[in-house]
């Protein structure tokens, strides 16, 4: 077995059982938007070797590397050779042995090789289409597998695969149909698969293993497998018997797809979108590197890292927003989400209560005390609807494996009735004490407890594990406006429209929990 790069066999050759396939890579393309991709594998039928009672199933033997091994005596050869005495080698029928596009396979000058023998080629080639972060960015692996012996078989039956050799080693990505041979002296199968690198965490190192059951002629036995030069052995079985069974791999190479990460998109309002913590990289959107969206770039999510997220989200942005232009030149929201996207995070629902602007409202001059509820069980259950079908449309258009995770608010003005919350005095936060009074913090603290229960019931009304709720109602709490330990938040500020809302501090905090509770995919 001669390990051959770039070449065919060339020769005449015997009518076959089956003609090989000719495979252009089509047998595993990336799936449609939102399919997800699995691997190419062929469910096969066990079958019995023409010529004898073995009944297979290709690569049902477990696959290590293993070093060249022969019999004792056994006549070198380029791959595996036959043993058998002189009367019976007088009886096997012999032919030219086959070339590589008409050179002969190369031996070793000083010890050349002897007797009956056959060897194996394996010609790859591959590519990588499209760019990372992109729903067409796939390797693109082909291949060629032959034999060709010095004397006729009594049959034959191979099969080639892609293994994957990186994250999920060992795991088929790709099988052709088995060939069946009468007697023969050369055999070729040939096969392709297309691996989406933003749909499958493999595929970045991978193997092609060819499989060969060879019958020898009546009266003779195989005696050896020597090594092949650029090919290695997964398995060797059968010597001394008229039955080889051998299974050749080209070792691990790269397919040239980068490193897979967790691509993620981040959805949402102002509290998504960094408002607050400025500098901003977009000011329409008051989009700020400080966003907790940002800094949970890197964090392990299943083994692989979450990668900087493509920040959607925007300033004042309501639900409809996710599906419509919010404002000329921003494109829907959703328009972000892609099939590979695996982990989305948002906070929405606000501005559809009119939260922020009540809250504003409040620390103006408005009465929030006795007025009524900040927010009416009717506008609860109204938005609550709509958020339970938005988080459905979001699972719809990601990745069938990935997560959604939806952040409730931070509640950021005091709550009245927690001693760990300080409360505004004459020498410390005065402003806040004289523009909301204990009942108005009070109304407003509650409002956010409502609000963060609306967001949870709307993540269990979709009944889909992968959506998952994050409780970020008191992940500020010691930390509000007037605290003595850190303020995490915003006041009344300029301008206008970063008051009450996190800071710096604030982001990090909320990607502190992220990362906390971010489950397996």
């Amino acid at each position: 077995m001669v390990a051959v790069i770039g070449g065919l066999f060339v020769s005449a050759q015997p009518a076959l059982a089956a003609t090989p396939p000719v495979d252009d890579g089509a047998a595993a393309r990336p799936a449609a938007r939102g399919a997800g991709w699995q691997p190419d594998i062929r469910a096969l039928d066990p079958v019995t070797i023409p010529g004898t009672t073995k009944k297979v199933t290709p690569f049902a033997t477990p696959l290590t590397p293993r070093q060249p091994e022969a019999l004792p005596g056994a006549s070198k050869g380029p791959g595996a050779t036959l043993k058998a005495d002189s009367s019976a080698r007088a009886a096997v029928r012999k032919v030219d042995m086959p070339t590589f596009r008409g050179t002969s396979p190369q031996a070793d000058p000083d010890d050349p090789p002897t007797g009956l023998y056959c060897t194996e080629a394996i010609t790859r080639s591959g590519s990588v289409s499209g760019t990372p972060n992109q729903t067409n960015y796939a390797a693109n692996v082909s291949y060629l597998a032959e034999f060709g012996c010095n004397f006729w078989l009594n049959a034959a039956y191979i099969a080639t695969g892609v293994i994957d050799r990186g994250r999920f080693d060992g795991q088929f990505l790709y099988t052709t149909a088995p060939l069946t041979y009468g007697p023969t002296y050369y055999g070729a199968t040939s096969g392709g698969v297309s691996i989406p690198g933003e749909l499958f965490d493999g595929g970045r190192t991978v193997e092609i293993a060819f499989e060969l059951y060879l019958v020898a002629p009546a009266g003779v036995y195989w005696g050896g497998c020597f090594p092949i030069p650029g090919l290695r052995y997964l398995l060797c079985e059968g010597l001394g018997t008229n039955l080889l069974h051998i299974v050749l791999g080209t070792g691990p190479f790269g397919t040239g797809l980068q490193s897979p990460v967790i691509r993620h998109v981040a959805l949402g309002d102002s509290y998504s979108s960094g408002t607050g913590a400025p500098p901003y990289s977009d000011a329409s959107c008051r989009r700020s590197p400080a966003t907790y969206a940002n800094l949970i770039t890197g964090t392990p999510l299943s083994g692989l890292p979450v990668d900087r997220p493509t920040l959607a989200a925007c300033h004042g942005a309501r639900i409809t927003d996710l599906y419509a232009s919010q404002q000329s030149g921003v494109p829907p929201q959703l328009d972000a989400i892609q099939p590979h996207t695996r982990l989305v995070t948002l906070t929405i629902g606000g501005n559809d209560l009119g939260f922020s602007a009540k809250l504003t409202g409040c620390y103006l001059g408005a009465d929030c005390s006795g007025s009524g509820p900040l927010v009416t069980p009717q506008e609860l259950y109204q938005v609550q609807a709509q958020l339970t079908t938005l988080y459905r449309q979001i699972r719809a258009e990601m990745h069938p494996g990935g997560k959604l995770m939806v952040l409730s608010y931070p509640a950021v003005v005091p709550n009245p009735d927690d001693p760990a919350d300080p409360q505004p005095a004459q020498d410390r936060c005065p402003d806040l004490g004289s523009n909301l009074v204990e009942s108005e913090r009070r109304a407003i603290y509650e409002a956010t407890v409502q609000t963060d229960r609306m967001i949870r019931d709307a993540v269990l009304a979709t009944g889909d594990s992968r959506v998952v709720y994050v409780n970020g109602l008191d992940l500020f709490r010691g930390h509000r406006l007037c605290g003595t330990n850190g303020v995490w938040a915003n006041g009344l500020t300029s301008p206008l429209s970063d008051s009450f809302h996190p800071n710096a501090s604030g982001y990090q905090a909320m990607a502190t929990r992220v990362a906390q509770v971010l489950p397996p995919l």
